[in-house]
């Protein structure tokens, strides 16, 4: 499709002419990059096109979040999955490590943040080898640099990298929720049929929720287990499991390293697992950090704790919290 004309079917979707015309240029772009590798096009097109594409707008200096929505965007509106999630992947955490220079600044001083980012940040777009590797490197250099226990709490404020306020509105909400329903198992029970509810939905539709596929097989999986995604009370403890990333593929692998990496929902140190590098344990308090919201809307002081990381060799991601404050022992007041 030409620009001209792209742009006009763009338009024609409720898009504005101006922003059609940003999206037609790189949209057609891609195209033309497809082009020049024999036997492919943009639906046949997967992650490394889109890895392999990105690193051309790097150089060219147009690496932009705008740019790479566009592609996704598009991808989406194709119907082609694996090129729409590859997109994601390279946008996805794409500021974590600034967050977490930030936080060491914060807490140590410029000199510290500045011996251990010693050169610049993978560009965004960079692909999950550039960025594991640069993670690593600067994960040594904060274990020689600062206490581990102040590396795991700088880890858990990066939460993903997402800001505080995207987290409001749903933590007042499950705030709303408790408060109404009285007790941490009735709220518990609550988040789970909403989760039940979200994911029998998108299976009905065959939508991807995140980049997940939600396959009868997911659904199953999901559902037979109180911890995933949710949590399980017992006493003051609460333990969370999260939804292996790329869940179908999951459940049918069987090579231990490659189910693993398919586990695990960081881009900084995904790649690490099959490339069979050590991943520093403290990583994994990112992780850590985004799960606790999970348990916001109970209004307890709670203390997080890494259970066990497909990162660090266990086959699945899992959490546990425990509570405090001596409130409500029974869970049910």
């Amino acid at each position: 499709m030409q620009p001209e004309a792209l742009s006009r079917h763009l338009q024609g979707l409720g898009i504005p002419e101006a922003e059609a015309a940003k999206r037609s240029a790189v949209i057609e772009a891609f195209g033309r990059f497809l082009e020049s590798r024999e036997g492919m096009d943009v639906r046949s097109a997967g992650k490394p096109e889109a890895e392999k594409f990105a690193g051309i707008l790097v150089a060219e200096g147009r690496n932009t979040l705008e740019n790479i929505s566009y592609l996704r965007d598009w991808a989406g509106w194709l119907g082609n999955r694996a090129l729409y999630v590859g997109w994601i992947e390279l946008m996805d955490c794409h500021n974590a490590l600034e967050v977490l220079a930030a936080e060491i600044e914060r807490r140590h001083g410029r000199d510290t943040r500045d011996g251990i980012f010693t050169g610049p940040l993978p560009p965004l777009g960079a692909g999950e080898g550039e960025r594991s590797a640069y993670t690593l490197e600067i994960a040594g250099r904060m274990a020689r640099s600062i206490p581990a226990d102040q590396a795991r709490l700088a880890w858990f404020t990066v939460q993903h990298g997402i800001p505080a306020g995207a987290w409001r509105q749903s933590d007042e909400a499950d705030a709303a929720l408790f408060q109404k329903l009285g007790g941490i198992d009735r709220f518990l029970d609550a988040k789970r049929a909403e989760r039940d509810a979200l994911l029998t939905r998108l299976r009905d539709r065959n939508e991807l929720w995140y980049t997940v596929a939600i396959t009868d097989s997911v659904l199953a999986y999901v559902k037979s287990d109180l911890e995933m995604e949710v949590g399980r009370r017992d006493g003051e403890k609460i333990f969370i499991s999260k939804i292996p990333y790329h869940a179908d593929r999951y459940l049918r692998e069987t090579d231990p390293g490659a189910k693993r990496y398919l586990a695990c929902h960081c881009p900084l140190v995904r790649r690490a697992i099959l490339d069979g590098r050590p991943i520093p344990p403290e990583v994994c308090h990112c992780s850590l950090g985004h799960a606790s919201h999970y348990l916001a809307g109970i209004g307890r002081a709670f203390r997080g704790e890494v259970l066990e990381s497909a990162a660090r060799g266990d086959p699945r991601c899992r959490f546990v919290f425990h509570l405090e404050s001596p409130e409500s022992r029974d869970g049910k007041r």
